[in-house]
Formats: C-alpha cells, structure tokens, sequence
C-alpha cells in the first residue's frame, strides 16, 4: 500500500461512473467555453446593432429626414400664415421672428445697419439677432441700433418685458454678444467684460 493520497474521493474499490454522470460531467467542462464564446460574441453582436441603430438615426436627422423635417415645419408655418389657426387664441404671440427683420429694415431704409443681420431667433424669454458683426463692434452705432430697434418691435408686439441680444460672429466659444437689454433698468450697450 502506498502513502499517497487517491487521486480521486472515491476509494479504490468503488463503483466506477455510471454513462450519464461521465457524460453530463464531459458537457458541462464542454458548456464553460462556449459560454464564454457565446457571451463574447452576443456582446459584439449587440454593440454593432447598436451602432448600426445610430447610424440609422443620425441619418435620420443629417441626412433627408432633417430636410423632410425641415419642409414640414415650413410648409405649417406658411399655412399657419395663410389661415388663422383655431386653436391659438387671439391675443397669442404668434411667430414674430419672421416679422422683426422687415420692421429692422423699415428703420433702415438704406440698409446701413439691417445688412449685418442674418439671422432672429427667440430663445426662452430673449429674441435674439445674430449678425456678421466682428467681435470688436461692441457697443458700435449698427449693434447698439439693432438692439433698439428690436426692442421697439417688441414693445409695440405688446411686450411688457422685452430682452433682446445682439450677437456678432460666432467664435470658437460661441457667439460675441454685442449689445443687449437683460432688464428694465439696462440700455443697449453691454458693460466692460475684460
């Protein structure tokens, strides 16, 4: 008789593994790799549906959908034009974005000033004129004018409160506000900023 340990917990004289438990015992050992290759390959499987899914939907928004979008919204703002709508009621502001650059030009018959604007957009509680201005035009006469002359529309539209930002070109770190009106006591001309 030997010292050594058994190799196995079984004992010398017992009965060897019945079929089913060498078989089962063979398919789990079996089952641990391609558990592995399986979770591997549904990991990769789901990422590449994932960006396959983003593809699809930033083309979605660059590609022709954001010019279907875009003509959407246009055709429902000239129609919204064309027929008074039902559901707003008849004191609502309506979109008077596209109202300030013809009133900016009545101001500015000769086009001295209103040539710089290329873009109003309303953000929150503020319109906002963009222009071709440089960053240096702070407090300049056409940034300063612009901000006037928006703020006239604006009271005349029937705002009690009207907050307007004249913004030059647009920098790495965003559009130069230019000239504004951020609260009743304020005039055009922005403070010292450096």
């Amino acid at each position: 008789m030997t010292k050594a340990p058994p190799r196995h917990g079984r004992g010398r004289h017992a009965k060897p593994p019945s079929q089913i438990s060498v078989r089962w015992n063979r398919l789990a050992r079996a089952a641990r790799g391609r558990r592995r290759l399986v979770a591997a390959g549904t990991g990769t499987a789901t990422v590449a549906l994932a960006a396959v899914v983003a593809g699809v939907a930033f083309a979605a928004v660059d590609g022709d959908g954001g010019h279907d979008a875009a003509a959407a919204a246009q055709q429902k703002r000239s129609s919204a034009a064309a027929t008074p709508a039902a559901s707003e009621p008849a004191d609502a502001p309506g979109d008077e974005t596209a109202d300030v650059l013809p009133y900016i030009q009545t101001k500015d018959p000769d086009k001295k000033v209103s040539k710089y604007v290329k873009d109003v957009q309303r953000t929150g509680d503020f319109l906002r004129v963009y222009t071709d201005l440089e960053e240096g035009d702070e407090n300049s006469e056409p940034a300063v004018s612009l901000c006037e002359w928006t703020l006239e529309f604006l009271k005349s539209g029937g705002d009690e409160k009207p907050r307007v930002f004249v913004h030059g070109k647009s920098s790495g770190n965003g559009s130069v506000v230019l000239a504004n009106k951020q609260s009743d006591k304020d005039d055009c001309e922005v403070g010292e900023t450096r």
